[in-house]
């Protein structure tokens, strides 16, 4: 790594203990170090996956074959490809956009997080099919008219007020959007509200948590294409998996090279972790 290419901000762990926003983002990022990021957060996903499953097992906690996961992985569509390009970008102004002081980013944000909280409690406490929450996944985003009417109203009334909780409550923000982001995908577990949804969605807050530091330290551009290159390779792999014929070569040859990818992942993410508890990152 280049480390004379970009602007150090505050090592993520010293951030993780006390989250501090700022207007513009104080680092700058090139593709290695933007790929160990990814490959760290894929590593995070990994291992609070594998939590999961111990706690699956260990509770007899019975997950639905069809949840909305494992449908994405497995009935690939246009509709479900319209997902998984645009979901990362909107949760990415949903979850992350207000972690900044700028107004313009702080009121955006809060539009599309008021409306994601919205479909997030909806997804979870409506027993609603997995393939239909992905066919009707833009159709759901109907209350960002409602909450860009009440953010309108705050940045013309309470601006200051509003700005002002951001910059001196800065770690609830920060923790709040991490927490409500892993809430949100308890659904990926149970389809509907079930508390132990919510403890098997550590990976997707881990993750959140990777994401919301990128966008902090970063910049919105930077964790939507984090968030977007996850969420694609992860899927997308999968399909092409599922799509290639049993007798072929290439899927007797798939399992081998995304065991070499895996390993690349792992080397790679293992090497931002010995940065990151070295303070360099």
């Amino acid at each position: 790594m280049n480390d004379t290419l970009m602007i150090k901000p505050t090592p993520l762990l010293l951030f993780l203990r006390r989250p501090v926003l700022n207007e513009h983002a104080p680092g700058r990022l090139t593709l290695w170090p933007w790929l160990g990021w990814l490959c760290l957060l894929l590593l995070l996903g990994f291992a609070g996956g594998q939590v999961d499953g111990a706690l699956i097992h260990l509770f007899g906690w019975r997950t639905p074959l069809n949840s909305a996961q494992n449908y994405l992985t497995t009935h690939a569509s246009w509709s479900a490809a319209a997902v998984v390009l645009a979901a990362p970008i909107l949760e990415e102004l949903g979850f992350r956009a207000f972690l900044s002081t700028a107004p313009k980013s702080v009121f955006i944000g809060l539009t599309f997080f008021l409306s994601y909280v919205y479909f997030a409690v909806h997804m979870n406490m409506a027993h609603v099919p997995a393939a239909l929450a992905i066919a009707h996944y833009f159709a759901a985003l109907w209350p960002l008219l409602p909450a860009g009417i009440i953010s309108l109203l705050l940045y013309r009334y309470a601006r200051e007020q509003v700005l002002t909780l951001f910059r001196r409550h800065s770690a609830w923000v920060f923790w709040v959007s991490c927490i409500v982001f892993g809430a949100a995908h308890a659904a990926v577990y149970s389809n509907h509200l079930e508390w132990w949804g919510f403890v098997l969605a550590l990976p997707q807050f881990l993750i959140g948590v990777g994401l919301a530091y990128v966008r902090v330290a970063f910049g919105l551009r930077w964790s939507i294409a984090t968030h977007l290159a996850f969420d694609a390779l992860v899927v997308f792999a999968s399909w092409l998996y599922v799509a290639t014929p049993h007798a072929s070569t290439l899927r007797t040859a798939l399992p081998g090279l995304f065991l070499v990818l895996v390993a690349l992942i792992v080397a790679y993410g293992l090497v931002v972790v010995w940065r990151v508890l070295r303070r360099q990152w």
